[in-house]
């Protein structure tokens, strides 16, 4: 049998052995198939994840443009009352009573 001849005799071993071989294709197919399917699962859950990203994101900078709209409302509305904002001390910067 490892001369690597066919096995001419119809017994029990040589169809054991014949039979793997017919299977092999469709095993390996199945392999692939298998393989395939997780990759395909595994960049649908990554598709996911990068939308989730950037949903994220897109809010985010949202979130980012209101808070300066904010910001810029504020000041010139401090502006228009004559408060006297940007000249007043950096609260950081004054100490309480009690410190040095």
């Amino acid at each position: 049998m490892t001369s690597g001849k066919p096995v001419k005799s119809h017994s029990a071993i040589a169809s054991s052995e014949s039979k793997p071989r017919e299977r092999a294709p469709l095993d390996t197919n199945e392999a692939y198939r298998r393989g395939v399917k997780l990759l395909h699962e595994k960049c649908k859950a990554l598709q996911r994840s990068n939308e989730r990203l950037v949903f994220r994101l897109h809010r985010v900078q949202k979130m980012t443009r209101s808070r300066a709209r904010d910001v810029e409302f504020l000041k010139a509305k401090l502006d228009s009352l004559g408060d006297e904002w940007r000249t007043a001390p950096d609260p950081m910067d004054v100490k309480e009573e009690g410190e040095e």
